[in-house]
């Protein structure tokens, strides 16, 4: 039961990375500046919210 569920998870595992990959290595000028903005976007929410508790 175990081993079929690690196997399973494996495989799934493998197909994301994969397909992410592939997608990486294929990205658009316009998608990569969506993925920086989205990163900028994160981190500037968790800086904010970090200052609050300190």
């Amino acid at each position: 039961m175990v081993e079929t569920i690690q196997d399973t998870w494996r495989e799934y595992s493998a197909f994301y990375i994969s397909y992410l990959n592939k997608r990486w290595d294929n990205i658009s000028p316009m998608e990569y500046g969506i993925v920086l903005v989205s990163i900028a976007v994160v981190g500037w929410l968790l800086m904010r919210s970090g200052a609050k508790k300190a």
